[in-house]
């Protein structure tokens, strides 16, 4: 995952969000416990959209 400015990129791809938030922790982080971030797991379009490059094997939680 790749963080520029205020754009996030997967394998190339441009991700749109409004939870940048969440998506910053992600690029920061080797290792993210669910805990983390528990704060948009409500969220339907921020899981709608975690769960594209889990998918497709870019994201991982162990």
């Amino acid at each position: 995952m790749l963080h520029i400015g205020n754009r996030y990129f997967i394998n190339v791809e441009s991700l749109s969000s409004n939870n940048a938030a969440a998506w910053n922790l992600l690029s920061r982080h080797r290792k993210i416990r669910g805990s983390i971030l528990s704060h948009v797991t409500h969220d339907s379009c921020f899981m709608a959209q975690l769960t594209v490059p889990i998918n497709q094997g870019y994201l991982y939680f162990q």
